[in-house]
């Protein structure tokens, strides 16, 4: 059986049992086979609704089977086999649907995309102008009409219909909008401007008609009658956003840039502008002046960051703007901090935000900002991610382990792997830090659950085990991995070779000390340390004492590494932590 499972699909198929369509199932041979037509669609739109498409379409086929000529069934099927590709059933059952219900607008409809769907739109067109002969009243099937004719370039045709339509209808904007398109596209300029004119003669008190006068004179390239026609309404109206909105169009198409900057300006900070309009004008003027005018663009959104509307969406172009320009953080967490009070579970805010105090190294704010945000996203995982860190860095660490654990507990389905399996590794360092080894373990292999290539992880588990002296193969396998992954990380090499000193291969672990003495870094006085005991094992003491001499220097203090130094030779150090 094949496998129809898609929510487009679904939601195609619910429109269809959805449309009251005018025909009746036809069935006339008993009342038997009506009640089982009945009782088998209804499981049809049934099984649609639970999703199960397969069942739906097996029941319609056997609907089909009951009566080959109900109209409704053909309808829902051709979508299915719309849907599957195979064009050509899909054609005939609407085919068939259409010639005997021609005046459902429906089943017009279906074929129309159907003829669209496969580039015909003569056919499509067709199917519409016999539908306008039997229905009159719906006036998409006019627009959907005139919006054909205009693809294959009958304009004369488009027109007509947008006649007709205004006959039925009366006179509307956007139907002479349209009439002024088609006329200027058959280089019918005189009658385009007439259209327009007409509609000011019959709204004498709708400045919209002289605005779009004013567009039209502008497309035609008569730029001295859009500016008469601008200045008009503006004259009137100064605060007119449609004839804002044209002007600055026309001057930008004349390269006038400071009028250009007027005019937007002007436009931007009308309260009458609708909000989509407002941030959509605002980044295309963005995009026009940065970065040669960067100051004036800070200036003009300080200004507008100041209005009593948009201000969320005009608070959340301005930071994206500022960070743009690199401003200093000082200067975006006011604007962020706003976004914040206008809408709490921003959660790009949030985050941006504790981003900043974690580099001020502000644990408070850290802390305040994951605190109340957690009451807005209960179940972001990276928001206890951050308080836990800010708990751990204000000391409070037995705190920072609950966070983790309440944010583990509440996570949202779709978190990523990733995430959890990091959470997780912080728990196993504050765990570690709290020595309370077990759980750090557990922690850890957690972590591995979900991340098995966490290098932070594997290290840490891997150095861990070797101070213990347990499972020193799975170690070696676990710190491998990181070098593999990151082969000049001094860290992971330290670690390494440590896990060598302990399963004693010496010389292993020296080939790996070299390495890492080599480098720059003067200030690990545990990779110093290690690298030492490896060399005294290796009988090198020269370069075994040079080592803790560096080891001391980068902050060694130990008793064992004086007793080293001193003696000259190896002794087996108590544990100790990275």
């Amino acid at each position: 059986m094949m496998r129809i499972k898609t929510f487009l699909l679904a939601f195609l198929l619910l429109l269809c049992f959805n449309a009251k369509a005018q025909s009746e199932y036809g069935v006339s041979d008993s009342v038997a086979r009506a009640r089982a037509m009945e009782y088998y669609y209804l499981q049809a739109r049934s099984f649609l609704e639970q999703d199960s498409l397969d069942r739906c379409f097996e029941i319609l086929e056997h609907c089909r089977a009951i009566d080959t000529g109900s109209l409704t069934v053909l309808y829902d099927l051709s979508s299915f086999y719309a849907f599957l590709d195979k064009d050509s059933i899909a054609h005939d059952m609407l085919d068939r649907i259409v010639k005997a219900d021609p005046s459902n607008v429906y089943y017009s409809k279906a074929l129309v995309n159907y003829y669209l769907k496969v580039d015909n739109i003569d056919a499509a067109i067709k199917v519409y102008e016999n539908l306008l002969d039997k229905v009159h009243s719906k006036s998409e099937i006019y627009m959907y009409l005139t919006s054909l004719y205009s693809e294959v370039g009958d304009h004369a045709k488009a027109i007509d219909v947008l006649d007709k339509l205004e006959k039925l209808e009366g006179t509307s904007e956007e139907i002479t909008i349209r009439k002024i398109r088609h006329y200027m596209a058959l280089g019918d300029s005189a009658q385009a401007v007439n259209v327009a004119l007409d509609m000011i003669s019959e709204n004498p008190d709708d400045l919209r008609y002289v605005t779009l006068l004013g567009s039209t004179y502008s497309a035609l390239g008569n730029k001295d009658k859009a500016l008469e026609a601008y200045r008009r309404v503006l004259s009137v109206k100064p605060d007119d956003v449609y004839a804002l909105g044209s002007l600055a169009e026309l001057y930008a198409g004349e390269n006038d840039d400071s009028l250009y900057c007027e005019t937007i300006e002007r436009l931007l900070v009308n309260e009458a502008l609708d909000t989509e309009s407002r941030i959509g004008a605002l980044v295309q003027y963005i995009e026009y002046r940065h970065p040669t005018d960067t100051a004036s663009l800070l200036s003009l959104l300080r200004r507008m960051s100041e209005l009593p509307f948009d201000e969320l969406e005009i608070a959340e172009i301005y930071t994206r703007y500022l960070m743009l320009v690199k401003a200093s953080s000082e200067t975006i967490v006011p604007v962020l901090e706003k976004i914040l009070y206008l809408e709490p579970e921003n959660v790009t805010a949030i985050l941006q935000l504790l981003e900043y105090a974690i580099e001020r190294s502000d644990k408070e704010a850290v802390f305040k900002y994951a605190e109340n945000a957690q009451l807005y996203l209960p179940s972001n995982l990276e928001i206890y991610y951050y308080k836990g860190l800010s708990l751990y860095l204000l000391g409070r660490k037995a705190e920072s382990v609950e966070a983790y654990k309440e944010g583990l507990e509440k996570r949202a389905d779709d978190t990523s792997s990733e995430l959890i399996s990091n959470v997780y590794a912080l728990m196993g360092d504050t765990y570690h830090d709290m020595d309370m080894m077990s759980n750090c373990m557990q922690a850890y292999d957690s972590a591995l659950v979900y991340d098995d290539a966490n290098l932070g992880v594997l290290n840490n588990y891997a150095y861990f085990l070797a101070l213990d002296g347990k499972d020193l193969e799975r170690a070696l396998e676990m710190s491998h991995k990181t070098i593999l992954q990151e082969p000049d990380n001094t860290t992971y090499i330290d670690t390494y070779a440590w896990v060598l000193f302990k399963l004693g291969r010496y010389e292993e672990a020296k080939a790996y000390a070299e390495k890492l003495i080599a480098g720059d870094d003067d200030s690990n006085a545990d990779l110093f340390h290690h690298s030492g005991d490896i060399f005294a094992k290796c009988g090198d003491m020269e370069k075994a004492v040079e080592c803790w001499v560096k080891a001391r220097e980068a902050g060694d203090d130990s008793k064992i590494l004086d007793k080293k130094i001193k003696k000259r030779r190896y002794y087996k150090d108590a544990k100790h932590r990275k």
